[in-house]
Formats: structure tokens, C-alpha cells, sequence
């Protein structure tokens, strides 16, 4: 998934990342263009004024959105919301020894993180603000190879072609 410029930041309500959905696929008149709804509700689902504060964008329109801007906006707020992070999905073509190759990488990325971790503690005891965004880094690279593992062993359990065969104790 390309994001382009976007940058996910953080929404004091749903109003507000509901506007920058709308601003992220071409405005009042872009976002309507296609859509279900004209721009008057897409005005009306961004609006926090009291006569549209209880008006909300329904969710069929919100994943349109999403999938014209290529941007989750409203569904990053709400995963924020229910305390859970979005980290999109590598979707690819992986053979067993990619799956190897992964699992290799993953063991390097951990050591490496908690190389970085203890560097960063080591003079001071503490993490700056320069130290966590480059340890964050490691983090997200070493979630996403995770991310792509877990979708290689899904596919792999729903592939009736992969061989049902009992671990060896």
C-alpha cells in the first residue's frame, strides 16, 4: 500500500479523521465523485457543528474512501481507539525457503534491536527522542517480516495442496 506523503497523526475525535479521509481522497468534491452519497452528507459526516454532531460517515463509504486515497485514515483512528496499531500486510508470493530466508532475517532484526536497545541505555539509562525513533524503526521492520511470515503460514494452512503431515516429537 502506497501512503505517499500521508503521515498517520493523531485525532482528537472521529470528526476530525473523517475530514482528513475526505481531504485525503480530493476533498468535498473529489471524495464525492463515485460515491454513494453527495457532497452535501460528505459535508455533513465531516461538520462537528451541533446540527451534524450525531451524523457519522457509514462504513461502506469510509472503506470507499480508503480504497480511492489509498490511505486508512478513519480505520488507523479506530484501531488507536481500541488500543491496537495497523501495520498493512506484504502480500507476495513466498516459497518455503523465502519463509527460511524470513526467519533469518527475523533473528538478525531481534539481535539487532536489542543491540540498539542496550546502546541506547548504556551511557545514561535512558532513551531519548532520537534513540526511540530509530529503535521504533527496528521495531516496525521487524513486525512486518513477522507480518509476512503469519501471511505465508495462512496460506499455507489453507492450501489444500500442503501436505498434512504430524510433528515429530
Amino acid at each position: 500500500m502506497d501512503i505517499g506523503g500521508y503521515k498517520p497523526r493523531e485525532f482528537r475525535s472521529l470528526k476530525e479523521a473523517v475530514t482528513a479521509l475526505v481531504n485525503a481522497a480530493g476533498g468535498i468534491r473529489g471524495a464525492s465523485d463515485g460515491c454513494r452519497v453527495q457532497g452535501a452528507s460528505l459535508f455533513r459526516y465531516t461538520d462537528d457543528g451541533e446540527e451534524n454532531v450525531d451524523r457519522h460517515m457509514p462504513v461502506d463509504i469510509v472503506a470507499y474512501l480508503e480504497e480511492k486515497s489509498e490511505i486508512p485514515v478513519v480505520t488507523e483512528f479506530l484501531a488507536e481507539q481500541a488500543g491496537c496499531h495497523l501495520i498493512p500486510e506484504e502480500i507476495s508470493e513466498i516459497s518455503a525457503s523465502d519463509l527460511n530466508i524470513d526467519l533469518a532475517e527475523t533473528s538478525k532484526r531481534v539481535s539487532e534491536l536489542f543491540q540498539h536497545w542496550a546502546m541506547a541505555i548504556a551511557n545514561d539509562g535512558i532513551i531519548d527522542r532520537q534513540e526511540a525513533q530509530a529503535l521504533l524503526r527496528d521495531n516496525v521492520g521487524l513486525v512486518r517480516i513477522l507480518m509476512r511470515m503469519r501471511s505465508d503460514l495462512e496460506a499455507r494452512i489453507a492450501d489444500p495442496d500442503t501436505p498434512d503431515t504430524p510433528l515429530s516429537k
